[in-house]
């Protein structure tokens, strides 16, 4: 009791109560000010934070200190009998008063003016220019282009952890605009990869190819929001619309909609261009539009183009749903997705298959269809299937560009390397335009010794198609297979900037550092391909080749494992078998890789090659573990016929040669097995870990294998230091 009677004596409570009226009144304030000005988020926090620190500081004073009439005085030094402590009480009354009403004035002004004020007055101005006065500029910024990019929204909130919530409306907002006939909106993966980095909005523009870039603010506060958003217009560098917004929490899915919809009046969206003219075909215009500008982007073959196109592609056959043509087309953009885009192998084959399948119930006899089949089969690894459907597809229409691309790729896993060459060259006849095709073929002839003069040829062609990354697609794939790292990584990371959404070029960034024994940089490029696509092939392939090279065998049949149970496809049937040997469980990996070769046959001589050599050989390896010699035999001479065919067809590729000379020790041929290693190291062969599978075993002890890693970790060393020497090298 004597306690509080102190506390009152030195106006303790009034003190708390003023202080406390006037940080919120200040903070009010501040908050307006600043976000007017545009001030970062970190000055309204050291604002808040010296206002947290003065409050003991103040309570302090208040208790050690009184106000006298001679002065500030500490308060034992004054007489309680003189003491005017009850007269600044009430002066301290009458000045908390004050600041409370002006506090009230405020939220009222704030909540009932303000708000509706930054609601309808900014809304409806900006959107009736834009949709009466169009002549007010030589071209409205809104006709002039039909494209838009959300950016993450700025998580204004006191606390970090609410992020998530600016994020997810960022995206909401995204997915509502997504639906706009016309209206073209980069994707969320693309968008987003640029949060944290100091790029300006130009900037960002250019590399998603938008016209207009929509970005803002969230301020959430218990079950109250404030959104401020706002459109630009990067052409001209101009606001075409802003608002600030204050609701509670259950109106939020109606004020993303509104947003969204203020958006697209600023834009003055048109659903169709007036100048496409459909053919005559059996659908309706609108259905065949929506075809042309899913074909259109697919051939544009930038950022998002993908996702677009299977947008539109839906859109046609929601309008026709017996549309052949757009079913064919859908399914291969699904296939591409895996590749390039954001589903993983299991949802672009799931998708895939009822278009495919209803296509040819249709029309048996239409070659996109078919296509799309051969390239569906080749992704679940029927070789053999594969092949026929494409020859079919081939077959109505010889000339089908998808078809013989797809149909050099079963050639080459057949190992019918020259008929591959020949098909390679119709291609670069037949579609004169695709750097990608005129690469390869100058690549393939590397690769038959038939082309001295590759670096001139590729100078050519990067000079030519700098701005498109179908030609360092080619290029880079060439410079991995022949352990060029720093040129295969320079072209990679241009792919990366001209195809920033997908996983291609991260991913393989990132099995290559590692490879070279370069991991702090391959985490960071394993992060990045985790952010732009985690269910992303290449991601698998990253990490198996981490804890390949380090050796964590345990991990790597963990990861494999549950790639396996996501999708059993060859590859993870293998990788799960190798992990399993490698961590010494033998018989598990025989029992895995005899179940896949069950479901993927291995039969060279009919071209039915499902499962790979490289599978054929680590199921040589399981079997002779278990005492299965026939089977182990029966795989070893087929291995045999694959090996044969690429020497006789002078097929050479510097990274496959530790797979030839892994045959020639399994085949006991050691005299081969160490020339081949000799030749690949001589020739710049820098993976050393490939040599330590257990294919060489017999060959630690051997001196001349010994030199021969000794070499191979020489060229190791010398091109991870070119390659951490590359600019630009880290994301």
């Amino acid at each position: 009791m004597h306690l509080f009677k102190e506390l009152q004596h030195r106006n303790i409570f009034r003190v708390i109560i003023g202080y406390v009226v006037s940080s919120w009144l200040l903070l009010q304030v501040a908050d307006v000010a600043l976000e007017n000005i545009g001030s970062p988020s970190w000055v309204m926090q050291t604002i808040m934070l010296v206002l947290a620190l003065g409050f003991p500081v103040v309570v302090f004073f208040s208790w050690a200190y009184e106000v006298t009439p001679e002065g500030i005085k500490r308060e034992s030094e004054v007489d309680r009998s003189q003491s005017i402590s009850h007269d600044t009480g009430r002066k301290l009354d009458r000045a908390i008063t004050a600041v409370l009403i002006i506090a009230l004035g405020y939220f009222a002004y704030d909540k009932y003016v303000l708000s509706e004020g930054r609601h309808t007055d900014v809304v409806d101005k900006a959107t009736s220019q834009a949709l009466t006065e169009p002549a007010a500029t030589e071209k409205a910024p809104a006709e002039s282009g039909k494209s838009i990019a959300v950016l993450p929204f700025v998580n204004m909130s006191d606390d970090s952890g609410n992020e998530y919530f600016s994020d997810g409306i960022a995206e909401e907002l995204l997915n509502v605009l997504v639906k706009v006939e016309g209206l073209r909106v980069a994707s969320r993966t693309s968008s987003f990869s640029f949060k944290g980095k100091d790029t300006s909005i130009p900037g960002i523009a250019q590399e998603l190819n938008v016209d207009h870039v929509l970005e803002g603010s969230v301020r959430k506060s218990g079950n109250t929001v404030r959104i401020t958003a706002q459109l630009i217009d990067v052409h001209t560098d101009s606001h075409l619309w802003s608002a600030t917004y204050d609701r509670e929490l259950e109106d939020i899915f109606a004020l993303q909609d509104e947003i969204a919809a203020a958006v697209v009046e600023a834009l003055r969206i048109e659903l169709l261009d007036k100048d496409i003219a459909p053919e005559k075909v059996v659908i309706s215009p609108a259905a065949y539009d929506l075809f042309l500008r899913g074909r259109g982007e697919l051939n544009e073959n930038v950022a998002g183009s993908l996702e677009r196109a299977a947008g539109y592609l839906k859109r046609a056959i929601e309008l026709e749903p017996d549309y052949v043509a757009a079913m064919a087309l859908l399914a291969s953009t699904y296939l591409d997705m895996d590749e390039f885009g954001a589903l993983s192998i299991t949802e672009s084959l799931r998708l895939s298959e009822p278009l495919i399948e209803r296509a040819l119930e249709l029309d048996p006899n239409q070659p996109d269809a078919w296509a799309a089949q051969g390239y569906r089969q080749l992704r679940l690894d029927q070789t053999a299937l594969a092949g026929e459907s494409l020859q079919r597809a081939l077959e109505l229409a010889p000339s089908h560009i998808r078809a013989l691309d797809n149909y050099s790729s079963v050639l080459l896993v057949q190992g019918r390397f020259r008929e591959y060459l020949d098909i390679t060259r119709t291609l670069s006849e037949l579609d004169t335009q695709n750097p990608n095709h005129l690469a390869n073929l100058e690549l393939i002839l590397v690769n038959f010794g038939e082309n001295d003069q590759i670096e001139e040829a590729l100078d050519r062609l990067r000079e030519r198609y700098y701005d498109d990354p179908r030609f360092f697609d080619g290029s880079a794939t060439h410079y991995r297979r022949f352990h060029l790292f720093d040129r295969m990584i320079e072209d990679m990371l241009r792919v990366r900037v001209l195809r920033p959404a997908d996983a291609w070029a991260p991913g393989n960034i990132a099995t290559a550092l590692f490879s070279l024994g370069a991991v702090h940089a391959g985490e960071q490029w394993l992060e990045r391909t985790r952010q732009v696509n985690p269910d992303s092939r290449y991601l698998l392939f990253a990490a198996y080749q981490r804890l390949f090279t380090q050796r964590q065998f345990g991990a790597l049949t963990e990861l494999m494992f549950a790639a396996w149970m996501r999708e059993a496809t060859e590859g993870n049937y293998l990788g799960l078998g190798s992990a399993l040997m490698l961590e010494g469980k033998a018989a598990e990996s025989y029992e895995m890789l005899k179940e896949s070769l069950e479901k993927y046959p291995y039969d060279p001589e009919t071209g039915n090659v499902s499962l790979s050599t490289e599978g054929a050989l680590w199921m040589i390896l399981a079997a002779r573990a278990e005492g299965d010699d026939a089977l182990a035999s029966d795989l070893l001479g087929k291995a045999g016929i694959q090996v044969s065919n690429a020497i006789e067809q002078r097929y050479y590729i510097l990274s496959n040669q530790s797979l030839r000379a892994a045959y020639f020790a399994l085949a006991g041929e050691r005299i081969s097995a160490l020339y081949t290693l000799q030749q690949a190291a001589d020739k710049g062969y820098a993976v050393p870990s490939d040599l330590e599978l257990p294919f060489f075993d017999e060959f630690k002890d051997n001196p001349d294998f010994q030199a021969i890693m000794e070499q191979v970790r020489a060229n190791q060393a010398a091109m991870r230091e070119k390659v951490l020497a590359l600019d630009n090298l880290l994301p």
